[in-house]
């Protein structure tokens, strides 16, 4: 097995027991990683910071905290966390979110079989309540629980991930482990793009002959709510989806069509209201 680093970024808004969820998720990876570092983008809650001092007294050197002075938003938090990981690959995960215990061993044996140095899963979409805090891991990776649940399928292939990234992001964040390496050889994640940070980065690593591949089984549970809906629209929304199509647009990584058509779709589902455009999600982009 690879030795590999664990990247997160928390931020005061979010909640002390996903957390301690998402961590202990990774943590219990059936093949354990040498660090897990996270990091804090600004000041927390006494809260938050009550469940990283745990953690810290727990794994001691293993859990490694850099905190930043203010928020910075995502990529930058990201970039600073990626530039302390001490090994050459690295699993992205979310402070909200649930890793299955055999997640990064996956990805691991999808790298040896296809020779990608990105690769991600399905990801498996819930809601809060359906997961208990103290609802063991092996309970959530059975069938019969993550057949219940909806999933964010992406094409397997390098050369079809090529394809559908002129339109959509062809990769699941959260479930993402890469090299390192070549993530900074493509500039890491850029802040000009919110919400579009990760789907950049893709594009640009991509561009330099990185080879990626997706695994079809789902790796990680992504909590969904309200919230991410109605982020998901309004004005600010279509202001940085524009910006980033255009970017697309400009760099060549989507053709005059494309954009037309995925800016004036974006644009549409983020005029809906919130309610509507989680029941579009669930139906048109989920399985």
């Amino acid at each position: 097995m690879v030795a590999y680093s664990i990247l997160m970024s928390v931020y005061a808004k979010e909640n002390p027991v996903f957390l301690k969820q998402a961590v202990r998720s990774m943590l219990a990876q059936n093949e354990a990683p040498q660090e897990l570092v996270l990091v804090c983008d600004g000041p927390l809650t006494e809260a938050l910071d009550e469940v990283i001092s745990a953690f810290a007294e727990e794994y001691g050197e293993k859990f490694r905290v850099l905190r930043l002075a203010e928020n910075r938003g995502l990529a930058a938090a990201l970039n600073a966390g990626l530039e302390i990981c001490q090994c050459e690959y690295v699993a992205r995960m979310d402070s909200d979110d649930i890793a299955l215990p055999h997640r990064v061993s996956t990805e691991f044996s999808l790298m040896e079989k296809t020779g990608a140095t990105l690769v991600s899963s399905t990801v498996s979409e819930f809601n809060t309540p359906m997961i208990p805090e103290n609802m063991a891991f092996s309970e959530i990776a059975k069938e019969t629980f993550l057949n219940r649940l909806p999933r964010r399928m992406l094409p397997e292939t390098d050369a079809e991930i090529r394809a559908f990234s002129r339109k959509r992001n062809p990769m699941n964040h959260p479930a993402v482990l890469m090299k390192k390496s070549e993530v900074l050889r493509a500039g890491g994640y850029r802040e000009d793009y919110p919400y579009f940070e990760d789907y950049d980065l893709w594009l640009r690593m991509l561009k330099n002959g990185t080879k990626a591949a997706n695994c079809p089984q789902t790796l990680v549970l992504m909590r969904t709510d309200e919230g991410m809906y109605a982020r998901r629209g309004g004005a600010q929304y279509r202001k940085y989806m524009r910006a980033f199509r255009k970017r697309m647009l400009r760099e060549g990584d989507c053709s005059r069509m494309d954009y037309i058509k995925t800016v004036n779709l974006h644009t549409l589902v983020a005029l809906l209201p919130s309610g509507v455009r989680k029941k579009l999600y669930g139906k048109a982009l989920r399985k």
